[in-house]
């Protein structure tokens, strides 16, 4: 019997050691606000829900200030403008004026859209533009203007204003220009503005191309 005791001693001398070495169980708490580590090594749960910053620098998703997503603009041909003719808006009046998602725009966000009243408001930016010019047009009054520096022939940015009104058609090139041979300059389209709203259709389809 007391050679079976010490026998049975010995062994569990011998196993205390490999015990004390297993790791805890997985069923223990982290310390409140801690983020468990994930088994790549990268920090697991939401990232967004700490505030903490994304790969690329930004803060996330932006909201309207109380944490909610902002809203989408509103599409233009799914909420068109009244059918009233108003004069156009003066440069205070775009301030703060509404912003309109339009049907296609390939300007990879280069391009922003404003409405005041049944008036479209397009700003792009692109270095060296040269001109604006009108392609074909129904009656209706368009305005443009460069943003051009001081003594510079070429500029980065340009706004381009009309009405949006049934039974328009109209299309808009903006050229940009290139230095070519012996600093002759030519030119080269950047964006093409095109608008229509046919009889038959419920609200009018402007896209930049």
């Amino acid at each position: 019997m007391k050679k079976l005791l010490w026998i049975g001693t010995v062994l569990l001398g011998a196993l205390a050691p490999a015990q004390a070495a297993e790791p805890q169980s997985a069923q223990t708490a982290a310390p409140s606000g801690a983020v468990a580590a994930a088994p790549d090594g990268a920090a697991a749960g939401p990232r967004a829900e700490t505030g903490a910053a994304l790969p690329d620098g930004g803060e996330g998703a932006p909201d309207g200030g109380d944490g909610a997503a902002a809203p989408e603009p509103r599409a233009l041909e799914e909420a068109p403008p009244a059918p009233e003719r108003t004069p156009r808006p003066a440069m205070a009046e775009w301030d703060d004026a509404e912003p309109v998602r339009l049907a296609r725009d390939k300007s990879g966000a280069a391009c922003k859209a404003r409405m005041r009243r049944e008036w479209l408001r397009i700003d792009c930016t692109a270095p060296s533009l040269a001109a604006v010019r009108t392609l074909g047009a129904s009656a209706g009054e368009a305005w443009f203007r460069l943003d051009q520096k001081n003594g510079e022939e070429l500029a980065s940015g340009v706004s381009v204003v009309f009405p949006v009104r049934r039974g328009d058609r109209r299309v808009i090139e903006i050229l940009t220009g290139v230095w070519a041979y012996r600093g002759q300059l030519g030119i080269s389209t950047s964006f093409v503005i095109s608008e229509q709203w046919l009889d038959g259709d419920a609200g009018p389809l402007v896209s930049v191309l």
